[in-house]
């Protein structure tokens, strides 16, 4: 169900009216999703879904009830705030509860709103799939894949007259293609505020180009390559790193970014000074909401400004208890490249390996940010500045630090999204690094 921001706040209102608790946060969300699903060539389903939902969150002290509500009438709404009331009473008390925030709060104006995507009819997603399809054919693959497009909004209130509303659209398409002997694969996932911005020719093409490209690939010894990660995987080590950076970890010594003498290492060099990473809700191309959960504003901020450690994100219960900025969880990252293409990358290889995709990544080592995960969905061996080859899918043994103080050249950024990132708006380039180390050989495809 989509709300307008006025009908959005007398929800609001209402449900606080029925608190009979100190306090009393709100926050409600709803909208359209509609879906078209193909795999084998063939549309398999389509979907619409009309939601609402209404979390609702009663303080007493420092304890705290919670629930969630999916309708809006009266009698609901009452009994849903009584219910969150006596799981507050039963709850042990929150020692780090910070009190609400106030209403004097200043956002972001971010246009995430596109009547381009707000206005796709089932017939405009059934085009893009029917492009897909035919090309596929055309090619002699076998090709699956998920289109999404919606009209949404967010929006949080409370009893201390705060009250934050934002409009979003979004659209989500990924397919994967194979050839028919079962040996080359390859994979696109892209989401977007505007449907203008998908592309679709372009990355049918290189898609389907890759998986071609890809079948009966070579085995090559493991070890550690010049290797370029292909945006959608950058994006998994980029999500990865940022996944570590909380500040209460370092401080407390739990972490890679814990510093034994100061706490922790904002201020140090810890990757090549080609590296610039950086929050941005207004980014054009990677819009976001402009505020949290509970109503904290969103703003720009750094994280590496040429290789150097800037922030580590911090909630408002230990900002407060060390005296240091609160520092939210970035929403959205941005990490800067150059104009190269990644052709020139490959070109300007002598011998290394492509990889266009990690997957199944998961944590060895907190303390060093080691990761393990897979190559999927086509990886090549580049000689004399050309893909010679494919060749075997590996396991890699990794740090994204590590990846990232090795890195040597970049292509121009782009939003995409990684196996392990769906949720998170990022924009990365290609990159170009030395010593990647693949471990094992992997027979996934």
């Amino acid at each position: 169900m989509k709300l307008s921001r006025e009908e959005t706040k007398k929800l609001i209102e209402k449900v606080i009216s029925f608190s009979k608790a100190d306090s009393i946060s709100v926050s409600v969300s709803g909208g359209i999703k509609e879906n078209i699903r193909f795999a084998v060539n063939n549309v398999t389903t389509c979907g619409s879904a009309d939601t609402i939902s209404v979390g609702i969150s009663s303080n007493f002290g420092k304890k705290t009830g919670y629930i969630e509500l999916t309708s809006i009438g009266d009698e609901d709404i009452k009994k849903g705030v009584q219910q969150s009331e006596e799981i507050a009473r039963l709850s042990p008390e929150n020692e780090e509860s910070m009190p609400l925030l106030d209403k004097n709060q200043t956002y972001l104006n971010v246009n995430q709103y596109f009547e381009t995507t707000a206005n796709a009819t089932p017939s405009d997603r059934a085009k893009t799939v029917s492009y897909v399809l035919g090309k596929s054919r055309e090619r002699d693959l076998i090709s699956a894949g998920y289109f999404e497009t919606e009209d949404r909004f967010t929006s949080v209130g409370n009893s201390k007259g705060l009250f934050a509303y934002h409009p979003f659209t979004e659209l989500d398409f990924s397919f994967t293609s194979r050839t028919k002997d079962g040996t080359g694969s390859s994979k696109v996932h892209r989401n977007f505020a505007d449907l203008n911005r998908l592309k679709i020719e372009e990355l049918t093409k290189t898609c389907m180009d890759r998986a071609v490209l890809s079948q009966k690939p070579i085995e090559l010894k493991p070890g550690k390559y010049t290797t370029i990660l292909e945006k959608m995987a950058t994006c998994d080590m980029v999500g990865k790193l940022i996944g570590f950076m909380n500040r209460r970890s370092a401080d407390e010594g739990r972490s890679f970014f814990s510093d034994k003498d100061k706490g922790n290492k904002i201020g140090e060099k810890l990757l090549s000074d080609k590296v610039n990473i950086y929050t941005d809700p207004q980014n054009p191309i990677a819009p976001t909401t402009p505020f949290t959960g509970e109503g904290l504003p969103l703003f720009k901020t750094a994280w590496f400004e040429n290789g150097v450690l800037k922030n580590l994100f911090s909630n408002r219960y230990w900002a407060e208890k060390t005296n240091s900025p609160v520092m939210p969880y970035p929403a959205n990252l941005i990490m800067t490249g150059t104009n190269k293409s990644l052709e020139e990358l490959i070109k300007n290889t002598d011998k290394g390996v492509f990889v266009i995709r990690l997957w199944y990544i998961r944590t060895v080592d907190p303390q060093s940010i080691l990761l393990t995960g897979l190559s999927r969905d086509g990886i090549f061996y580049i000689e004399n500045g050309e893909i010679k080859y494919p060749v075997k899918n590996f396991r890699f043994n990794e740090s994204p630090v590590n990846v990232l103080k090795n890195l040597t050249d970049m292509s121009k950024e782009e939003k995409v999204i990684g196996a392990e990132t769906e949720y998170m708006k990022i924009i990365v380039p290609d990159i170009k690094v030395e010593d990647f180390n693949f471990s094992t050989l992997s027979d996934a495809i």
